[in-house]
């Protein structure tokens, strides 16, 4: 018997038979950038859920933790992957304290299941990632994903105030609490989330929750140029005006949605979605006020979007910073314009298209770079819209891309200063490498 199998006997012991597989053609399906686990093993329980860390610990093999899939190629090539950790049975909602706003959930929930339910209590988690469907609640905060609102809401690490995380021993540790007003110790939330599955696995959350709004709007701009919609952005985040979501579409972005999609927007210039939630008479009131500003920058009015074709329309705007190739570009507000000027100068000089959705009032841009086939001028493209992103101090990261182009390209770019600090990090959450390396930045 081979070492997996000697762990994969060892696994038996403690879980259920249909919990583990090698089965080779079941493995296949879960393939990340090529590689292919070794084990599969799917607990229904937390406690499951670490013994298999700590056999796999103790028998000194690699595991990586899954959720629903959707990010599973986000980062680098990984290292070998022994065991595949999947979470999505963890998906119980274990308290929801509707009065305080807060719930307490297993991390193998999917966001869409979680809204459901705090759905029958008049609230939801402000969170409005793509893949909602798919992505489960522990997916979402190891990449700390956020969607448009996270101009009001934050991101998924501003939302949560406790976890519970297996370590790499196997251990369960607990940050945080379970109450928004919680500041005791360090903050350990925020060193889990965004690592990728790189420090240890989450599998309990607290999050706190926001009334789902009476209201919601949609106001569509347009514009003949980049700086016009982007002066309006500025003009409106300075503003005493509170909009939920700010983004900016250029005409490739929609022209795929028209496409696609069947969304009618118009395919030159740029497009500026300006959403507002509230009650219907602050909402006309900060929509009159966002016309007067928008007017100021040459804007030309759209309809409005309510009920079904706002969701629709909001839903799209999601699901297109998913491409196949994707570029995370984050910037300074004031940069974005002339940014995407050099886009287009350096997509015409490379005979490739571009089509790009703005998270305008925060600073993010996602990049979709087409063909992604065109490996030599794609990997050129890239380096020269690095090289610009860092020159006004921000910074590019490769979210997704073929696996033959990930082999050529460095996808989060040169690590920064304080790489040092995150490298004995994880020697000190994980000394042995037991959650598998090089997806993280640096090969972490």
């Amino acid at each position: 018997m081979g070492e997996i199998e000697t762990l994969a006997s060892a696994l038996a012991q403690q879980l259920p038979a249909s919990s583990i597989s090698s089965d080779i053609d079941t493995l296949s399906s879960y393939t990340v950038d090529g590689v292919i686990p070794r084990l599969l093993v799917t607990p229904t329980t937390v406690d499951e859920a670490a013994q298999v860390v700590t056999l796999t610990h103790q028998y000194q093999f690699t595991l990586l933790p899954r959720g629903g899939g959707s990010s599973m190629n986000l980062g680098a090539l990984p290292h070998q992957i022994d065991v595949l950790l999947d979470t999505s049975r963890l998906n119980r909602l274990l308290e929801h304290e509707a009065p305080d706003l807060t719930c307490h959930v297993e991390a193998g929930m999917t966001l869409a299941a979680l809204q459901e339910k705090l759905a029958t209590k008049g609230q939801r988690l402000a969170l409005d990632a793509p893949g909602a469907q798919e992505a489960t609640l522990g997916g979402l905060l190891a990449t700390n994903s956020s969607g448009p609102k996270r101009l009001r809401y934050g991101s998924a690490r501003d939302l949560v105030i406790g976890l519970r995380v297996i370590q790499a021993s196997g251990e369960i540790a607990r940050s945080g609490g379970k109450v928004v007003k919680n500041v005791a110790g360090y903050d350990l939330n925020k060193l889990y989330i965004g690592s990728l599955g790189t420090l240890g696995v989450i599998v309990e959350v607290n999050f706190k929750l926001q009334p789902q709004p009476v209201a919601e709007r949609t106001l569509v701009l347009t514009y003949t140029t980049a700086e016009d919609a982007m002066n309006t952005v500025l003009s409106l985040t300075s503003s005493l005006l509170t909009p939920t979501a700010l983004e900016l579409i250029d005409a490739g972005a929609a022209s795929d949605m028209s496409d696609f999609f069947g969304l009618v927007l118009p395919t030159n210039g740029y497009t500026l979605a300006v959403n507002f939630e509230g009650t219907p008479v602050t909402i006309t009131r900060q929509i009159d006020e966002a016309r007067l500003i928008a007017r100021q920058h040459n804007a030309l009015m759209g309809d409005d979007l309510e009920g079904a074709e706002q969701e629709r329309f909001w839903n799209v705007i999601r699901e297109h910073t998913q491409g196949s190739l994707t570029c995370k570009v984050s910037l300074l507000v004031s940069h974005i314009a002339p940014y995407l000027h050099q886009l287009t100068r350096i997509c015409h000089e490379r005979d490739l298209e571009a089509a790009t959705i703005a998270h305008a009032g925060s600073g993010i841009l996602y990049i979709e770079l087409r063909p992604s086939d065109a490996l030599p001028r794609l990997i050129e493209a890239i380096a020269e819209l690095r090289q610009l992103a860092q020159q006004a101090h921000g910074s590019l990261v490769v979210e997704r891309c073929p696996v033959d182009l990930k082999r050529l390209i460095n996808i989060w770019g040169e690590p920064s200063g304080d790489f040092a600090m995150m490298e004995q990090l994880k020697h000190q959450f994980d000394p042995q490498n037991t959650f598998v390396k090089g997806r993280f930045v640096g090969g972490l």
